[in-house]
Protein backbone atom coordinates (compact mmCIF):
# COMPACT_ATOMS: atom_id res chain seq x y z
CA UNK A 1 0.00 0.00 0.00
CA UNK A 2 2.81 2.38 0.89
CA UNK A 3 4.58 1.50 -2.36
CA UNK A 4 1.43 2.27 -4.33
CA UNK A 5 1.09 5.66 -2.63
CA UNK A 6 4.67 6.49 -3.55
CA UNK A 7 4.00 5.58 -7.18
CA UNK A 8 0.84 7.68 -7.27
CA UNK A 9 2.68 10.65 -5.78
CA UNK A 10 5.34 10.31 -8.45
CA UNK A 11 2.69 10.32 -11.17
CA UNK A 12 1.07 13.46 -9.78
CA UNK A 13 4.32 15.36 -9.40
CA UNK A 14 6.08 14.42 -12.60
CA UNK A 15 3.23 13.40 -14.88
CA UNK A 16 2.88 10.35 -17.05
CA UNK A 17 2.17 10.45 -20.75
CA UNK A 18 0.69 7.75 -22.91
CA UNK A 19 2.87 7.05 -25.91
CA UNK A 20 0.36 8.67 -28.27
CA UNK A 21 0.15 11.92 -26.26
CA UNK A 22 2.97 13.67 -28.06
CA UNK A 23 5.13 13.59 -31.16
CA UNK A 24 8.43 11.68 -30.93
CA UNK A 25 11.46 11.06 -33.15
CA UNK A 26 12.74 7.64 -34.16
CA UNK A 27 15.17 6.85 -36.97
CA UNK A 28 15.09 10.44 -38.27
CA UNK A 29 11.30 10.35 -38.61
CA UNK A 30 8.37 11.69 -36.61
CA UNK A 31 6.19 9.16 -34.82
CA UNK A 32 2.86 9.51 -33.09
CA UNK A 33 2.37 6.39 -31.03
CA UNK A 34 3.46 3.52 -33.26
CA UNK A 35 2.69 5.37 -36.48
CA UNK A 36 5.29 7.13 -38.55
CA UNK A 37 3.78 10.48 -39.48
CA UNK A 38 4.51 13.18 -42.02
CA UNK A 39 3.49 16.74 -41.25
CA UNK A 40 1.78 18.59 -44.07
CA UNK A 41 0.34 22.05 -43.64
CA UNK A 42 1.04 25.76 -43.51
CA UNK A 43 2.28 28.63 -41.43
CA UNK A 44 -0.38 30.83 -39.90
CA UNK A 45 2.34 32.82 -38.11
CA UNK A 46 0.19 35.66 -36.79
CA UNK A 47 -2.97 37.66 -37.22
CA UNK A 48 -1.77 40.67 -35.20
CA UNK A 49 2.03 40.53 -35.23
CA UNK A 50 3.37 39.51 -31.79
CA UNK A 51 0.01 40.24 -30.10
CA UNK A 52 -2.12 37.14 -30.70
CA UNK A 53 -1.61 35.47 -27.32
CA UNK A 54 -1.70 36.64 -23.72
CA UNK A 55 -3.31 39.63 -22.00
CA UNK A 56 -6.55 39.33 -23.95
CA UNK A 57 -4.92 39.03 -27.37
CA UNK A 58 -6.41 35.72 -28.37
CA UNK A 59 -9.99 36.81 -27.84
CA UNK A 60 -9.52 39.21 -30.75
CA UNK A 61 -8.20 36.60 -33.16
CA UNK A 62 -9.61 33.28 -31.96
CA UNK A 63 -12.19 33.01 -34.74
CA UNK A 64 -9.49 33.67 -37.35
CA UNK A 65 -7.24 30.92 -35.98
CA UNK A 66 -10.09 28.45 -35.75
CA UNK A 67 -11.19 29.23 -39.29
CA UNK A 68 -7.64 28.70 -40.55
CA UNK A 69 -7.32 25.41 -38.68
CA UNK A 70 -10.66 24.31 -40.18
CA UNK A 71 -9.45 25.18 -43.67
CA UNK A 72 -6.11 23.42 -43.35
CA UNK A 73 -7.67 20.32 -41.79
CA UNK A 74 -10.44 20.05 -44.37
CA UNK A 75 -7.93 20.26 -47.23
CA UNK A 76 -5.81 17.40 -45.89
CA UNK A 77 -3.31 19.28 -43.74
CA UNK A 78 -2.26 18.20 -40.26
CA UNK A 79 0.05 20.94 -38.97
CA UNK A 80 0.32 24.69 -38.46
CA UNK A 81 3.03 26.99 -37.12
CA UNK A 82 2.27 30.08 -35.04
CA UNK A 83 4.51 32.82 -33.61
CA UNK A 84 4.27 33.68 -29.93
CA UNK A 85 6.41 36.55 -28.58
CA UNK A 86 8.12 37.46 -31.89
CA UNK A 87 9.96 40.68 -30.89
CA UNK A 88 8.56 40.88 -27.35
CA UNK A 89 6.45 44.00 -27.81
CA UNK A 90 3.32 42.44 -26.25
CA UNK A 91 4.49 39.41 -24.34
CA UNK A 92 6.12 38.62 -22.02
CA UNK A 93 5.56 41.55 -19.70
CA UNK A 94 8.72 43.34 -18.53
CA UNK A 95 9.44 45.56 -15.54
CA UNK A 96 11.32 48.85 -15.94
CA UNK A 97 14.67 47.04 -15.69
CA UNK A 98 13.89 44.47 -18.37
CA UNK A 99 13.09 41.51 -16.12
CA UNK A 100 10.16 39.31 -17.10
CA UNK A 101 7.50 39.70 -14.44
CA UNK A 102 5.44 36.61 -15.19
CA UNK A 103 2.21 38.56 -14.79
CA UNK A 104 0.93 37.42 -18.18
CA UNK A 105 2.12 33.80 -17.96
CA UNK A 106 -1.28 32.41 -17.00
CA UNK A 107 -2.99 34.30 -19.80
CA UNK A 108 -0.46 32.88 -22.27
CA UNK A 109 -1.18 29.39 -20.94
CA UNK A 110 -4.92 29.92 -21.24
CA UNK A 111 -4.80 31.36 -24.75
CA UNK A 112 -2.43 28.77 -26.18
CA UNK A 113 -4.40 26.04 -24.45
CA UNK A 114 -7.58 27.11 -26.21
CA UNK A 115 -5.85 27.14 -29.58
CA UNK A 116 -4.16 23.77 -29.00
CA UNK A 117 -7.36 22.13 -27.85
CA UNK A 118 -9.19 23.34 -30.95
CA UNK A 119 -6.35 22.16 -33.19
CA UNK A 120 -6.47 18.73 -31.53
CA UNK A 121 -10.19 18.50 -32.21
CA UNK A 122 -9.35 18.93 -35.90
CA UNK A 123 -6.35 16.54 -35.80
CA UNK A 124 -3.88 19.34 -36.47
CA UNK A 125 -0.45 19.59 -34.83
CA UNK A 126 0.98 22.98 -33.79
CA UNK A 127 4.56 24.28 -33.67
CA UNK A 128 5.00 27.36 -31.48
CA UNK A 129 7.76 29.78 -32.48
CA UNK A 130 8.96 31.89 -29.56
CA UNK A 131 11.15 34.67 -31.03
CA UNK A 132 12.32 35.99 -34.38
CA UNK A 133 15.52 37.55 -35.73
CA UNK A 134 14.41 38.17 -39.31
CA UNK A 135 13.89 41.75 -38.10
CA UNK A 136 15.53 43.64 -35.26
CA UNK A 137 13.71 42.54 -32.05
CA UNK A 138 14.16 45.72 -30.02
CA UNK A 139 11.76 45.00 -27.11
CA UNK A 140 13.54 41.75 -26.19
CA UNK A 141 17.05 42.43 -27.49
CA UNK A 142 18.40 42.71 -23.94
CA UNK A 143 17.87 38.98 -23.42
CA UNK A 144 20.84 38.31 -25.69
CA UNK A 145 23.13 40.43 -23.52
CA UNK A 146 21.86 40.23 -19.93
CA UNK A 147 21.88 36.77 -18.40
CA UNK A 148 19.81 37.65 -15.33
CA UNK A 149 17.03 39.10 -17.51
CA UNK A 150 17.11 36.03 -19.73
CA UNK A 151 16.92 33.74 -16.73
CA UNK A 152 13.93 35.67 -15.40
CA UNK A 153 12.07 34.94 -18.63
CA UNK A 154 12.99 31.27 -18.55
CA UNK A 155 11.89 30.86 -14.92
CA UNK A 156 8.79 33.04 -14.83
CA UNK A 157 7.37 32.51 -18.30
CA UNK A 158 8.86 29.73 -20.40
CA UNK A 159 9.13 26.90 -17.87
CA UNK A 160 5.60 27.36 -16.46
CA UNK A 161 4.24 27.63 -20.00
CA UNK A 162 5.94 24.46 -21.18
CA UNK A 163 4.84 22.50 -18.11
CA UNK A 164 1.24 23.68 -18.36
CA UNK A 165 0.98 22.69 -22.04
CA UNK A 166 2.93 19.44 -21.89
CA UNK A 167 -0.16 17.22 -22.16
CA UNK A 168 -1.69 19.04 -25.12
CA UNK A 169 -1.80 16.42 -27.86
CA UNK A 170 -1.65 19.00 -30.64
CA UNK A 171 1.63 20.51 -29.41
CA UNK A 172 4.21 19.16 -31.86
CA UNK A 173 7.15 21.15 -30.55
CA UNK A 174 8.83 24.45 -29.79
CA UNK A 175 10.64 26.52 -32.39
CA UNK A 176 13.05 28.76 -30.48
CA UNK A 177 14.26 31.58 -32.75
CA UNK A 178 13.09 32.29 -36.29
CA UNK A 179 15.81 32.98 -38.90
CA UNK A 180 18.84 34.11 -36.87
CA UNK A 181 20.62 34.58 -40.20
CA UNK A 182 18.74 37.87 -40.58
CA UNK A 183 20.66 39.37 -37.65
CA UNK A 184 24.07 37.74 -38.11
CA UNK A 185 27.12 39.48 -39.53
CA UNK A 186 28.89 38.18 -42.63
CA UNK A 187 32.28 39.26 -41.27
CA UNK A 188 32.47 37.94 -37.69
CA UNK A 189 35.89 36.35 -37.22
CA UNK A 190 36.29 33.76 -34.48
CA UNK A 191 38.90 31.00 -33.97
CA UNK A 192 36.02 28.65 -33.16
CA UNK A 193 34.20 27.73 -36.39
CA UNK A 194 30.93 27.49 -34.44
CA UNK A 195 30.88 31.28 -34.09
CA UNK A 196 32.84 32.42 -37.15
CA UNK A 197 30.54 33.72 -39.88
CA UNK A 198 32.96 34.77 -42.60
CA UNK A 199 31.72 31.88 -44.74
CA UNK A 200 28.49 33.89 -45.14
CA UNK A 201 30.15 36.57 -47.29
CA UNK A 202 27.80 37.67 -50.09
CA UNK A 203 25.05 35.40 -48.75
CA UNK A 204 22.59 38.13 -47.76
CA UNK A 205 22.99 37.45 -44.04
CA UNK A 206 22.32 40.41 -41.76
CA UNK A 207 19.40 41.78 -43.78
CA UNK A 208 17.67 43.00 -40.59
CA UNK A 209 20.23 45.81 -40.41
CA UNK A 210 21.48 45.23 -36.86
CA UNK A 211 23.69 42.25 -36.11
CA UNK A 212 24.27 40.23 -32.94
CA UNK A 213 27.35 38.21 -32.01
CA UNK A 214 26.46 34.72 -33.20
CA UNK A 215 27.81 33.20 -29.99
CA UNK A 216 25.15 35.15 -28.06
CA UNK A 217 22.41 33.90 -30.36
CA UNK A 218 23.52 30.30 -29.90
CA UNK A 219 23.78 30.86 -26.15
CA UNK A 220 20.19 32.10 -25.97
CA UNK A 221 19.05 29.05 -27.94
CA UNK A 222 21.06 26.75 -25.65
CA UNK A 223 19.57 28.27 -22.49
CA UNK A 224 16.02 28.09 -23.88
CA UNK A 225 16.43 24.47 -24.93
CA UNK A 226 17.95 23.49 -21.60
CA UNK A 227 15.15 25.25 -19.69
CA UNK A 228 12.48 23.40 -21.66
CA UNK A 229 14.20 20.02 -21.38
CA UNK A 230 14.71 20.52 -17.64
CA UNK A 231 10.95 20.50 -17.06
CA UNK A 232 9.64 18.48 -20.04
CA UNK A 233 12.44 16.20 -21.29
CA UNK A 234 10.30 14.75 -24.08
CA UNK A 235 9.56 18.14 -25.70
CA UNK A 236 10.73 18.41 -29.31
CA UNK A 237 12.80 21.49 -30.11
CA UNK A 238 14.13 23.13 -33.21
CA UNK A 239 15.43 26.42 -34.50
CA UNK A 240 14.06 27.90 -37.70
CA UNK A 241 16.84 28.85 -40.10
CA UNK A 242 16.86 30.40 -43.54
CA UNK A 243 18.39 27.84 -45.87
CA UNK A 244 21.25 25.39 -45.76
CA UNK A 245 24.19 27.72 -45.07
CA UNK A 246 23.92 27.55 -41.27
CA UNK A 247 22.38 24.09 -40.90
CA UNK A 248 24.38 21.73 -43.14
CA UNK A 249 27.93 20.97 -44.28
CA UNK A 250 27.21 20.16 -47.91
CA UNK A 251 28.75 23.17 -49.66
CA UNK A 252 31.77 25.44 -49.40
CA UNK A 253 29.74 28.20 -47.76
CA UNK A 254 27.74 25.78 -45.59
CA UNK A 255 28.50 25.15 -41.93
CA UNK A 256 26.23 23.54 -39.37
CA UNK A 257 26.23 25.93 -36.42
CA UNK A 258 23.42 24.16 -34.58
CA UNK A 259 25.27 21.00 -33.64
CA UNK A 260 25.16 19.87 -30.02
CA UNK A 261 28.81 20.90 -29.71
CA UNK A 262 28.20 24.45 -30.95
CA UNK A 263 25.12 25.05 -28.84
CA UNK A 264 26.56 23.62 -25.64
CA UNK A 265 29.85 25.40 -26.25
CA UNK A 266 28.05 28.73 -26.61
CA UNK A 267 25.81 28.44 -23.56
CA UNK A 268 27.39 25.82 -21.36
CA UNK A 269 24.13 24.00 -20.59
CA UNK A 270 24.32 20.30 -21.35
CA UNK A 271 20.67 19.71 -22.29
CA UNK A 272 20.42 22.79 -24.48
CA UNK A 273 20.31 21.14 -27.89
CA UNK A 274 17.75 20.84 -30.68
CA UNK A 275 16.08 17.63 -31.85
CA UNK A 276 15.54 18.39 -35.54
CA UNK A 277 16.32 21.03 -38.15
CA UNK A 278 13.61 23.41 -39.34
CA UNK A 279 14.73 24.68 -42.72
CA UNK A 280 13.38 27.48 -44.92
CA UNK A 281 13.99 27.42 -48.65
CA UNK A 282 13.15 30.20 -51.09
CA UNK A 283 14.42 30.95 -54.57
CA UNK A 284 16.60 33.92 -55.48
CA UNK A 285 15.99 35.42 -58.92
CA UNK A 286 13.84 32.42 -59.75
CA UNK A 287 16.36 29.72 -58.83
CA UNK A 288 16.97 27.57 -55.77
CA UNK A 289 20.43 27.35 -54.29
CA UNK A 290 22.15 24.16 -55.56
CA UNK A 291 21.84 22.65 -52.08
CA UNK A 292 18.11 23.33 -51.61
CA UNK A 293 15.95 20.45 -50.31
CA UNK A 294 13.77 20.92 -53.38
CA UNK A 295 16.71 19.64 -55.44
CA UNK A 296 17.72 16.77 -53.16
CA UNK A 297 16.40 14.05 -50.88
CA UNK A 298 17.06 14.01 -47.15
CA UNK A 299 19.98 11.58 -47.39
CA UNK A 300 21.96 14.15 -49.41
CA UNK A 301 22.64 16.09 -46.21
CA UNK A 302 23.96 13.11 -44.21
CA UNK A 303 22.17 14.65 -41.25
CA UNK A 304 21.97 12.89 -37.90
CA UNK A 305 18.71 14.69 -37.16
CA UNK A 306 15.45 15.01 -39.14
CA UNK A 307 14.79 17.99 -41.40
CA UNK A 308 11.42 19.75 -41.55
CA UNK A 309 10.73 21.97 -44.56
CA UNK A 310 9.19 24.63 -42.36
CA UNK A 311 8.85 27.51 -44.83
CA UNK A 312 8.68 27.72 -48.59
CA UNK A 313 6.41 29.24 -51.22
CA UNK A 314 5.29 27.52 -54.40
CA UNK A 315 4.66 30.99 -55.84
CA UNK A 316 8.40 31.55 -56.17
CA UNK A 317 9.67 27.99 -56.60
CA UNK A 318 11.17 26.88 -59.87
CA UNK A 319 8.39 24.42 -60.62
CA UNK A 320 5.41 26.60 -59.57
CA UNK A 321 3.69 23.28 -58.94
CA UNK A 322 2.36 22.83 -55.43
CA UNK A 323 1.55 19.15 -55.89
CA UNK A 324 5.10 18.41 -57.04
CA UNK A 325 6.66 20.40 -54.19
CA UNK A 326 4.67 18.69 -51.44
CA UNK A 327 5.18 15.27 -53.02
CA UNK A 328 8.94 15.79 -53.46
CA UNK A 329 9.46 16.65 -49.79
CA UNK A 330 7.20 13.75 -48.77
CA UNK A 331 8.95 11.18 -50.94
CA UNK A 332 12.37 12.62 -50.14
CA UNK A 333 12.19 11.40 -46.51
CA UNK A 334 11.89 14.78 -44.87
CA UNK A 335 9.53 14.93 -41.89
CA UNK A 336 7.16 17.61 -43.10
CA UNK A 337 6.38 20.60 -45.29
CA UNK A 338 4.68 23.90 -44.41
CA UNK A 339 3.76 26.62 -46.88
CA UNK A 340 4.31 30.34 -46.17
CA UNK A 341 1.69 31.46 -45.36
CA UNK A 342 -2.03 31.10 -44.77
CA UNK A 343 -2.73 34.81 -44.25
CA UNK A 344 -1.10 35.73 -47.58
CA UNK A 345 0.68 38.79 -46.18
CA UNK A 346 4.03 39.79 -47.61
CA UNK A 347 5.82 39.30 -50.89
CA UNK A 348 6.88 35.63 -50.78
CA UNK A 349 3.59 33.99 -49.96
CA UNK A 350 1.43 31.26 -51.40
CA UNK A 351 -2.19 31.58 -52.33
CA UNK A 352 -4.55 29.43 -50.30
CA UNK A 353 -5.45 27.60 -53.48
CA UNK A 354 -1.82 26.66 -54.01
CA UNK A 355 -1.18 25.40 -50.49
CA UNK A 356 -4.45 23.47 -50.47
CA UNK A 357 -3.51 21.87 -53.79
CA UNK A 358 -0.23 20.70 -52.28
CA UNK A 359 -1.80 19.33 -49.12
CA UNK A 360 -4.49 17.59 -51.12
CA UNK A 361 -1.98 15.91 -53.40
CA UNK A 362 -0.43 13.90 -50.57
CA UNK A 363 -3.20 13.69 -47.97
CA UNK A 364 -3.85 9.98 -48.45
CA UNK A 365 -0.26 8.79 -48.84
CA UNK A 366 1.28 6.47 -46.25
CA UNK A 367 4.55 5.13 -47.70
CA UNK A 368 6.71 7.81 -46.05
CA UNK A 369 4.48 8.49 -43.09
CA UNK A 370 0.77 8.90 -42.35
CA UNK A 371 -0.81 12.32 -42.83
CA UNK A 372 -4.37 11.42 -41.94
CA UNK A 373 -3.90 11.03 -38.18
CA UNK A 374 -6.17 11.03 -35.15
CA UNK A 375 -5.06 13.07 -32.14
Amino acid sequence: MIKMKVILAFLVIFGVHSIDAFLTIRNNSFYYGEDRVFLSGANIAWINFAEDFGSGGYAKVRSSYESAIDDISSHGGNVIRVWLHADGRWSPKWDKDGFATGEDTQSLIDDLGLMLDYAASKNVFVFITLWTLEGTPKPMMHLYYQEDRLQSYLDRVLKPLVVALRDKKALAGWDLVNEPMGSISQTQVDPNPCYDTTHLKDSGAGWAGKTIDFRLVLKLINWHADAIKSVVPEALLSNAENGELLTTNVCEKCRDHYTDECLIGAGGRANGTIDFYAMHSYTWEGRFAPTSPFLHNFDFYKSKKPILMQEFSTTITESHNASWNYRHIYEGDYVGIMSWQYNQWGKWVDTKESMFEGMGAIRNLTSHGKINIKL
